[in-house]
């Protein structure tokens, strides 16, 4: 196009031009033929459409919310009422402790027992417990029956069966007994005697044959380790000549974080991992015959083994010089034991007779000799126990909780003597966590 036509194109009037669509809100809108108003029925109908689909964005928003919100108040209800199922399964097998303590002191003088025909009865009550599936509130019933059938209902809170009743879930528990292990607390009274006889007990462990042969894998011997759980027990600063160090703290302040050697007594077998050579795999073979509990009392008390509930693995390690023969012997009864209900140790014959006739020493071996020995194996033993580990795991819905505690039976007020059994005060607890 040259100059002079485009300045006749200029010329021309708007209605000869292109004509552009009119615009409302930044959209081209039409108007109706001889209206000067234009439609905006378009913009209206996207307009909609926008806000419907906002509206299903925030309805889709807050039904996901909701179902989110009503999942955690689901769990976090089916939390709390596991952790009170769980503590329902705790006061079951308290209670069953507490019987078996009130069977103990009463035995032959209690009436139910007599009429039931309890009276020779060796059956540990609360093992009841650990071959029972998972229990729920439909199985109180029978419990209460138990408890009037043995007259029981006075050595525990009345209510404890009450309140199983109202439980929405189930639990399982399973009680060990801690005195069927070795108490490494006992070194941290700063008696020698008690120290020595635990130092003479983890050694002889330690030196089982298998057992001897994993520690020297490891650059350990029997003595050595001992010596270190006592370093790290034992409320003195002075090392033991068979720990390898000059010093207690001599291996941990080269640590990456140093710290001192505890000279206390440890809150729960774990911290044994804090021990110079202790690492899991020893953690994990040894562990299982190791106890804290219970942290001892007074200076001249022994933590001592209920060798009518230590197992035989223990048993067989504590005295390897016994022979096969006498092992045969001891399985037989351990046998008795987990059938019958056979103690090993009767309550009438003394325990360094109990010893010489289980495993074949003679009377006046150092063995079962002098009780101030540590290296007198039947002042290692009892014939007792009253420190107990509960595990409870609870259900309720999809949630799990457990619960791990220790407790000590104690004797009722008035219970030695024969009075009436109505203290509440049967046991107090050591130890107490939902894990």
């Amino acid at each position: 196009m040259g100059w002079s036509s485009f300045k006749n194109f200029l010329k021309l009037p708007p209605e000869s031009l292109i004509a552009r669509p009119a615009m409302e809100w930044g959209f081209p809108v039409a108007a109706p033929e001889g209206s000067g108003k234009r439609r905006i029925s378009g913009v209206a109908m996207l307009i909609a459409v926008m806000m419907i689909a906002l509206m299903m964005l925030f309805a889709a928003d807050s039904i996901v919310s909701s179902q989110v919100d009503l999942q955690l108040a689901v769990i976090q209800r089916d939390r709390i009422r596991a952790e009170y199922v769980a503590k329902s399964g705790f006061n079951l097998a308290t209670f069953l402790l507490s019987a078996d303590l009130a069977k103990d002191l009463t035995l032959g003088s209690t009436p139910a027992l007599a009429k039931l025909g309890l009276g020779d009865m060796n059956i540990r009550l609360w093992e009841l417990l650990n071959q029972l599936p998972p229990i729920g509130g439909e199985d109180v019933e029978m419990l209460q029956g138990f408890a009037q059938a043995f007259g029981l209902t006075g050595i525990v809170d009345s209510g404890v069966t009450e309140q199983l009743k109202a439980i929405e879930g189930s639990f399982s528990v399973k009680v060990s007994d801690e005195h069927q292990k070795i108490d490494v607390n006992y070194c941290s009274s700063g008696a020698r005697e008690p120290c020595a006889a635990v130092r003479a007990m983890l050694t002889a462990l330690f030196s089982c044959p298998a057992e001897k042969a994993f520690l020297s894998k490891k650059r350990l011997t029997p003595m050595e380790l001992s010596a270190r759980i006592q370093d790290w027990v034992d409320p003195d600063s002075r090392t033991e000549s068979e720990s390898g160090f000059s010093d207690e703290s001599d291996p941990y302040s080269r640590r990456k974080k140093p710290f001192k050697a505890k000279n206390g007594p440890i809150d729960s077998i774990n911290e044994l991992k804090m021990i110079e050579g202790w690492d899991e795999e020893v953690h994990a073979v040894f562990a299982p015959y190791l106890t804290a509990y219970p942290i001892w009392k007074k200076r001249e008390d022994r933590g001592r083994i209920n060798l009518n509930s230590a197992p035989r693995e223990l048993l067989q390690c504590l005295f390897q010089d016994a022979g096969p023969d006498r092992f045969k012997k001891l399985a037989q009864m351990l046998k008795l034991r987990e059938s019958d209900f056979k103690d090993l140790a009767g309550k009438d014959k003394p325990m360094d007779q109990i010893i010489a006739d289980l495993f074949g020493y003679n009377k006046n071996d150092s063995a079962t000799g002098n009780q101030a020995d540590p290296n007198n194996k039947a002042s290692w033993f009892g014939k007792i126990s009253q420190t107990y580990r509960i595990s409870v795991t609870a259900m309720s819905g999809d949630t799990t909780r457990d619960l791990e505690a220790v407790v000590e039976r104690t004797v009722p007020d008035g219970a030695a003597t024969g009075a009436n059994l109505s203290s509440r005060s049967s046991y107090r607890i050591l130890y107490w966590r939902f894990l």
